[in-house]
């Protein structure tokens, strides 16, 4: 049996200016955005879960 993926931890990416994205993320899409990203709060069978999204410099 093949073995299957069942989450990420997080979404990370490289950015000149990490404000910017945030910024346009919170305008456009409605992310709560902090200065550490954002956190997505999902529940699964086996409990709660987290995902962290954050541009960085």
């Amino acid at each position: 049996m093949k073995k299957r993926v069942t989450g990420i931890g997080g979404l990370f990416f490289k950015s000149n200016n990490s404000i910017a994205p945030k910024e346009w993320y919170k305008k456009h899409l409605g992310f709560n955005t902090y200065e550490c990203g954002c956190t997505f709060w999902w529940k699964d069978n086996d409990g709660n879960k987290i995902e962290l999204w954050e541009p960085v410099d």
